[in-house]
């Protein structure tokens, strides 16, 4: 059997490559199966790493702010493209979650200033093309702490111009016209291909507030403050900021679309360079997953995007995470299986730290089942004609 195992980092834990790795250490501890391994992202953590096992580049570090203003430094994978020069960068490493203790002075606080001076930066130094990965951020600021670091002022409903040190969205009334024309003709020089990490629209039920703002510290007063002023925000900027995407980044995608980005997929921008379809040619089976899997992941998460190219395929797709929203049983219709990696009832700092065992224990345990139930024994003889899924599949059975 032929398995391609596309596994999305297991935050806090493992990268796409090492998550994939010990899956498939347990796999080949069975007999007879071949594997592949793909680092793959959704335009999370872990997008650049994957885009760097795809390309010849090297990385390049920038200094700017963080998400609370302290200055760091970023590391961005540089590269070239039909003899132009790109910089993929991931807005999580300069603004991520990263499993950080939230509260609402966070949300209150957190802007995404310091993307504004590196894309600055990035001007400076003759970039054609930057490929932006928006995902695991801990902002919800509607990308207007970027126009702040380009250096467009912003002012509120008296006046008075913007500090920025804080989330700007709470006070944001109006921006300073010529400096915004200035910025966005600036800009137009240089191609930027957002790939966002969910289809949320910038508000209401599934947009970035009510979704997600609460998980980055927000209190019910700030997200219903927050929600009115993205409102607000779409109508400043005279365009459509509910297609899907603009959510993406606590609303950093908006911002960055009024500017002249396009808006993508982070899988769909990845995958021009993994080209993950090609893979699936040769697969009789796919296994992917991550940490948690949720009624998030059906926002267009790499598991759900892996799923969908491999139905087109007609191949079987098994899921494997850390956690399962038990309650979500829209997920089911996308996998023949849903599988967590728990051996027992662990705190989580010591579930996270043996991850990468009890992914290797749950790839043999499932290789072990899958051979069973097709009839055969999991130590398959080479040249054994029919496939353990074409047996399946003949049989009728799904796991």
């Amino acid at each position: 059997m032929n398995v391609l195992i596309a596994m999305d980092s297991f935050k806090g834990a493992l990268s796409s490559e090492r998550a994939g790795k010990a899956l498939e250490r347990g796999i080949l501890r069975t007999s007879g199966h071949q594997t592949t391994v793909c680092s793959v992202a959704d335009g999370g953590e872990g997008s650049v790493h994957a885009l760097a096992a795809c390309v010849k580049g090297e990385y390049r570090t920038w200094q700017c702010r963080d998400a609370f203003h302290q200055r760091i430094t970023v590391r961005t994978l540089l590269f070239e493209e039909e003899e132009s020069l790109c910089c993929a960068v991931e807005a999580a490493d300069i603004f991520g979650l990263h499993n950080c203790e939230v509260s609402s002075a966070t949300a209150a606080t957190a802007s995404t200033y310091g993307l504004g001076e590196l894309l600055n930066q990035l001007h400076g130094h003759a970039i054609h093309k930057v490929l932006l990965f928006l995902g695991g951020t801990i902002t919800t600021d509607g990308g207007l702490g970027v126009l702040q670091g380009l250096g467009i002022r912003l002012y509120d409903q008296m006046g008075n111009v913007l500090p920025d040190d804080c989330n700007p969205l709470f006070a944001f009334d109006h921006w300073d016209e010529e400096a915004f024309h200035t910025v966005r003709k600036k800009l137009g020089d240089m191609k930027l291909l957002i790939g966002c990490d969910v289809c949320a629209p910038l508000y209401g039920k599934e947009g970035c507030v009510l979704t997600y703002s609460a998980q980055k510290g927000a209190n019910a007063m700030q997200m219903h403050k927050l929600e009115q002023q993205l409102h607000l925000l779409e109508q400043r900027s005279a365009r459509n900021l509910m297609q899907e995407g603009c959510g993406a980044g606590g609303g950093c995608a908006a911002g960055l679309h009024i500017l002249g980005a396009e808006l993508t997929f982070g899988y769909e921008l990845i995958n021009r360079y993994v080209r993950l379809e090609q893979r699936l040619h040769t697969a009789d089976l796919v296994i992917t997953g991550e940490g948690q899997m949720n009624h998030q992941t059906l926002q267009g998460k790499l598991p759900i995007r892996i799923a969908q190219a491999a139905k087109k395929e007609g191949i079987p797709v098994l899921a494997v995470c850390g956690q399962r929203e038990v309650d979500c049983a829209a997920l089911t219709a996308y996998f023949q299986g849903i599988f967590t990696i728990q051996q027992g009832i662990y705190p989580l700092h010591e579930a996270l730290a043996h991850t990468e065992e009890y992914l290797e224990e749950t790839g043999y345990q499932l290789m072990r089942l899958i051979t069973m139930a097709a009839g055969i024994s999991h130590t398959v003889l080479k040249n054994q004609k029919v496939t353990i899924a074409e047996e399946l599949c003949r049989k009728g059975k799904t796991i």
